[in-house]
């Protein structure tokens, strides 16, 4: 660094990296001010110079080959906008740490898979890695964790983490769409990927979940580890039983410790409809992290889109500016925990059975559930006028997801059962 300048090597200039650098430009007196710096573009890299963009990028450095940034001399800080857990971006962040830049990315899939590992390559090291728009875009969480939770052991930590799964679950909800129309309006409205699997799927969520678990638990991330389940099976029945029954259904992200196992998942959730996460609708993120002394905190706000994953970006540059290291978490990195097994989940069960309209279908099933040690909390029946097949909800106590599945495969053999019978599992949040 020199005099008091803190120059920049920006990679990736699509939408995340040109509302970037509209930021820093509109508001780089504010951002000097703050970082106690002057803070330079200095030099930039993208796949296409040529490509149509609404900021003038001619102004700037180009560099052809991005690595090329890390070696130079007047750079202080790569920033990386390219997304992929390896490729470039992985060589990005070993080689700046290598040649001492601080490195800050907002690529959940990249610090998902390295993050671990690259925390543990900066001990020795004068510079930094920065990834809070890695995490629920403009919502400080990761900041939140590192600092200002960090006299508390975190219990738990309960979160919504996609923008798309919580509106298409919310239009379920409020318009009684189904998956398929929900998931048009999201995209047409620009919450979803024309390819939205990793959304839908739960992949984009499970990549942030162990994000947030590596610094609140010390836990190497292991996606396949994690059990990961996605929305598209929740159908538009699903949501209106679950709303009769006093609940609404969210894709929640769960990590926490429990008999010394990480407990990490992602899927379908029951939540009670009073509770706050109920709340929590359109394209929001919500983090509610529960720590010993802290009790619960709620993070509400943005968790995608160009302007807010590019505030943290910049609030990203400014703490490398300042210098902060913020290696607070790296105290926990010698943790060894292994992975819960969903099939040892203990709770409560939300099934919906399809069956042939016909006497005793309903003694046979509980029978079964009985058999396998499953007590019912609730059961709802409901005949459709003209048609064939009825529809009958249960709602468990707390059992083994073990006997569940049992049960299920047992009951999906009846003849009078005409499709595997759909399980949500039910969060008390």
């Amino acid at each position: 660094m020199t005099n008091n300048n803190f120059s920049l090597g920006i990679v990736g200039i699509g939408t995340v990296g040109t509302a970037t650098v509209k930021l820093l430009e509109k508001e780089i007196d504010n951002v000097n001010h703050k970082s106690g710096k002057n803070i330079i573009i200095k030099a930039i890299s993208s796949k296409n110079f040529s490509k149509c963009r609404d900021i003038d990028i001619s102004k700037y450095e180009w560099e052809e080959d991005p690595e090329k940034l890390v070696v130079r001399e007047d750079i202080d800080a790569i920033v990386e906008l390219i997304g992929g857990s390896d490729g470039i971006a992985k060589k990005l962040a070993y080689s700046s740490i290598k040649n001492k830049k601080h490195f800050i990315t907002a690529n959940k899939a990249l610090i998902a898979k390295h993050g671990y590992d690259l925390n543990k390559s900066i001990l020795d090291a004068d510079v930094s890695i920065y990834y809070e728009a890695a995490v629920a875009g403009a919502i400080p969480v990761i900041n939140g964790i590192k600092n200002g939770l960090i006299s508390n052991n975190i219990l738990k930590i309960e979160a919504i983490l996609n923008g798309t799964c919580n509106y298409i679950l919310s239009d379920m909800t409020n318009n009684g769409s189904s998956f398929k129309e929900s998931l048009i309006k999201a995209k047409e409205l620009g919450f979803a990927e024309s390819d939205s699997t990793f959304d839908i799927e739960g992949i984009d969520s499970a990549h942030k979940l162990v994000i947030l678990g590596m610094l609140a638990y010390g836990a190497k991330p292991d996606l396949n580890k994690v059990y990961i389940e996605g929305i598209s099976s929740v159908s538009s029945e699903d949501i209106k039983y679950a709303n009769r029954l006093g609940f609404i259904i969210k894709l929640f992200c769960i990590a926490k410790i429990e008999n010394n196992k990480l407990d990490f998942r992602v899927h379908p959730s029951l939540i009670s409809s009073t509770a706050m996460p109920a709340t929590i609708n359109g394209a929001l993120n919500a983090i509610f992290i529960q720590g010993d002394s802290s009790n619960k905190i709620t993070f509400i706000g943005e968790g995608a889109g160009a302007y807010p994953t590019a505030s943290s970006v910049v609030s990203d540059i400014i703490n490398a500016a300042r210098n902060h290291k913020l290696k607070n978490n790296l105290i926990f990195l010698n943790k060894k925990l292994k992975y819960k097994d969903i099939i040892n989940r203990i709770g409560k069960y939300y099934i919906r059975f399809i069956v042939q309209d016909v006497a005793g279908v309903l003694a046979n099933i509980t029978a079964i559930l009985n058999n396998n040690n499953i007590s019912l909390d609730s059961v709802l029946q409901d005949s459709n006028k003209g048609e064939e097949f009825n529809y009958i909800i249960v709602l468990t106590h707390e059992t083994n997801e073990l006997d569940v599945n049992n049960a299920i495969n047992k009951i999906k053999s009846l003849d009078t059962v005409l499709i595997k019978p759909h399980l949500i599992r039910i969060e008390n949040i």
